[in-house]
């Protein structure tokens, strides 16, 4: 039987771990960050996730951090811990620990580097017989260097009675609908940022688990696709999209996602572990794209009023029309 935790699906936030610039662990930014992501309307909050830095934290800074969250989420909000590791003895110990804190559930990834796939549903075996909590099976060969193809992955799922999985193999949209297929009913999240946070809602996706600064958009476009209003759906993830593939860009993207936490108020700096800082040319770019999309960076929800969804008024729409029609115009005949 499939485990369900409390509220296992929406729009859930993935927590970057705080940093002082000079490379401390920031405990009460971490608190002051889950405080921001549940103002901000979020679902639940993830913990010590791939955003998280959490190869980067010692076992101690490990234990602050998840013990930090969830006290500071303070029961208004879900709260689920990585748990992965190299090897079952560090898994086991994490999820132990997790349950230990209070957690609601633990996220557990494939063994890094898992040379026999078909060998990793059992460690998710031994975590299904001992784990108290649900759990959440993560899907992330970028960081895992493990592939899982849908057939295993259906077996790890299986194996450990998973509440949800968090599916991060891209292209995730297809993944998607062949999981749903091999195991209809299960929860899956999209991650990766919210690039295809669209294409996987309207294939079934229950929710999104991502870092993305502005968790209120991906909550509207789900909110939308809940509705049946997926040409709104679709408006929402147009409009926002520049700064989605912004934020989500390799290496750096993590120090620009912290930058404009930074900027909103939720983290008292934007420093990180190793991970690559936006330079100038970065943050006058970011900066371009927040004035281009109208967002001033603040501490107050994101509210994505009707107009984000409404159409283009007539007058727009001719515009656009003939500007297209006299691009094909100047190109002449199609050969």
């Amino acid at each position: 039987m499939i485990r369900t935790g409390p509220d296992l699906r929406g729009t859930w936030f993935v927590l970057p771990t705080a940093f002082a610039d000079d490379g401390r662990l920031d405990l009460d930014g971490q608190a002051s960050l889950v405080r921001a992501a549940i103002s901000w309307g979020v679902d639940g909050v993830t913990a010590l996730g791939v955003m998280g830095e959490a190869p980067a934290l010692t076992d101690e800074e490990r234990t602050a951090v998840a013990r930090t969250v969830v006290r500071a989420s303070g029961g208004a909000a879900p709260v689920a811990i990585g748990c992965s590791g190299p090897a079952w003895r560090v898994v086991g110990a994490r999820v132990h620990e997790a349950a230990e804190l209070g957690a609601d559930a633990v996220m557990v990834s494939a063994p890094p580097l898992a040379r026999d796939a078909d060998a990793v549903p059992r460690l998710f075996e031994r975590l299904g017989a001992s784990s108290a909590l649900p759990v959440i099976v993560q899907d992330e060969p970028a960081a895992t260097g493990t592939l899982l193809p849908v057939s295993v992955l259906a077996r790890c799922v299986d194996a450990c009675a998973a509440a949800a999985v968090k599916l991060e193999d891209p292209p995730t949209p297809p993944k998607l609908s062949a999981l749903l297929a091999a195991r209809p009913g299960l929860r899956v999240f999209g991650g990766l940022g919210g690039v295809s946070a669209l294409g996987e809602l309207r294939r079934g996706a229950c929710g999104t688990m991502t870092g993305f600064s502005y968790p209120e958009v991906l909550a509207a476009i789900r909110t939308r696709v809940e509705g049946g209003d997926l040409r709104g759906a679709a408006r929402v993830f147009d409009r926002y999209l520049p700064l989605i593939v912004f934020e989500g860009q390799p290496a750096v993207g993590l120090g620009i996602r912290k930058e404009i936490l930074r900027r909103r108020g939720a983290l008292p700096a934007g420093s990180t572990r190793g991970a690559p800082v936006p330079d100038a040319d970065t943050l006058s770019e970011l900066d371009e794209i927040l004035e281009r999309l109208g967002l001033d960076p603040s501490p107050q929800r994101l509210e994505l009023g009707e107009d984000v969804s409404e159409p283009l008024d007539a007058g727009i729409r001719g515009r656009v029309a003939n500007l297209f029609a006299d691009s094909r115009r100047s190109r002449g005949p199609t050969p």
